[in-house]
């Protein structure tokens, strides 16, 4: 359209605006001397003339259907140094012809995506989602590529139903399509697979990228504001689960069986038993830790938990065997946090990774008080000054491909009293809170 427009008025430049999914005439073509970042990307169909109009060197060429205006050509640079009146009649048949096939190619993607897509949530249906995974196995297989699948499931989505209607249930599920609809990709698949629960597949994304986009998720769904307003009636419970191929199955069924198991995994989690969600990270590590006399924590069927006395030397010992592990495979992503009271040379972990390659994959991150330690090629310092709950206490997170270990403790006079666990999803919920105390990046 945009060539046959610029070769009838001569033009040497222009761009080519269309209706979409969205509000809005969207930029879809453009070429010759345009300035590409000086085009809208979207412009106000609106505010659109019904009929072709030139101004200097600039010829505007509405496509109009059925009185409705589906598109915008912007010509300029006309060859002959202006455009002369009588294009105007010329333009405005051929825009009338492109419009009348806009709007043809607008109806049909729109049947297509109708038998694609759930009437309700606007979701894939579960048949499209499972002949894309499908594709994206034999692709993958082919190749040597990874993928993940995730499974996101509104747990209490029947009692919200009975206390508030059919009506708030659809919220619910419009309030989690939304939200992951604002951090997935072009290339990602979101789908409705039941009443209650939604799958996600994300091409070329390893397991520790899944959990990454499953703590995203999460947050947009808590920021979501739907999905807020039904949290002040009933509470809106939202787990969810991640899977990677090939190290997690090596087919669909394989791959949501393991979903499944690791959203088991989370509902049993200390972290929800505790209801430590939303917590401050210095709340949750004075719960955590308690004390001698404190309850005991509650058992749980997922990755251990302990809390009591541990040696002096525990700590120290984990960060040097951290660090071998590091070096031992640096390409392996994750995320490492230790807070100790003042950063030194000397920090085990610091000492450790010296001289280590500065592309290594895993973040390390040292949180205390200035020391004489200002650099590093890996570890980046995180001076807190002033926080005297870190003089007091020492942390070491860690959140990795496939693993995660936390432990915290406090020193007393003889005696440390610490807490250990490798529950995935504590430690997910401590690294949060920890980012969020601190302003450190998310994700």
């Amino acid at each position: 359209m945009l060539h046959e427009l610029a070769d009838l008025c001569g033009a040497q430049s222009g761009a080519l605006w269309v209706s979409g999914e969205r509000a809005g005439l969207r930029l879809r073509a453009w070429h010759g001397l345009v300035d590409r970042k000086a085009m809208p990307e979207r412009v106000d169909a609106t505010l659109v003339q019904n009929k072709p109009w030139h101004a200097g060197a600039t010829f505007l060429v509405p496509l109009i259907a059925q009185s409705e205006v589906v598109g915008l050509v912007q010509l300029s640079d006309p060859l002959t140094g202006r455009f002369p009146p009588e294009l105007v009649t010329q333009a405005s048949l051929l825009g009338e012809f492109a419009g009348s096939a806009v709007r043809q190619a607008i109806k049909v993607s729109t049947l297509q995506r109708q038998g694609l897509r759930d009437r309700e949530t606007g979701a894939y249906t579960l048949s499209y989602f499972t002949d894309y995974a499908a594709k994206e196995i034999y692709k993958a297989r082919r190749y040597a590529r990874t993928f993940s699948v995730l499974t996101f499931s509104i747990d209490n989505l029947p009692q919200l139903r009975l206390r508030l209607g059919n009506e708030a249930a659809r919220a619910a599920q419009r309030a989690t399509l939304r939200a992951l609809s604002q951090i997935i990709r072009d290339s990602d698949v979101v789908a409705r697979a039941t009443d209650q629960e939604f799958h996600a597949l994300l091409p070329e994304t390893d397991f520790f990228g899944a959990l990454m986009f499953l703590r995203r998720a999460l947050q947009a769904m808590h920021d979501e504001p739907e999905a807020r307003a039904l949290e002040q009636k009933v509470p809106f419970a939202m787990t969810g689960g991640a899977s990677t191929f090939p190290r997690d199955g090596d087919d669909f069924d394989e791959l949501l069986v393991r979903c499944k198991k690791r959203m088991d995994e989370r509902r049993q989690s200390l972290h929800r038993q505790l209801k430590l969600e939303g917590q401050p990270f210095w709340d949750e590590v004075e719960l955590l830790l308690g004390n001698s006399k404190s309850p005991r924590l509650p058992e749980t069927t997922g990755e251990p938990s302990r809390r009591g006395r541990v040696a002096d030397v525990l700590f120290d010992e984990l960060q040097t065997e951290v660090a071998r592990n590091l070096l031992r495979e640096p390409n392996a992503r994750g995320l490492i946090y230790v807070g100790v009271p003042e950063l030194n040379v000397d920090v085990p972990i610091a000492m450790g990774l010296e001289g280590v390659d500065p592309t290594m994959a895993p973040r390390v991150y040292l949180l205390g008080r200035r020391g004489d330690l200002v650099t590093h090629p890996v570890i980046t310092p995180v001076f807190v000054e002033g926080d005297d709950r870190l003089h007091r206490h020492e942390f070491l997170l860690w959140l990795g491909d496939g693993s995660a270990y936390a432990l915290l403790q406090r020193r007393g006079r003889g005696v440390t009293w610490g807490f250990h666990s490798s529950d995935p999803t504590l430690v997910e919920g401590l690294v949060s809170a920890l980012q969020t105390e601190y302003s450190l990046q998310p994700y």
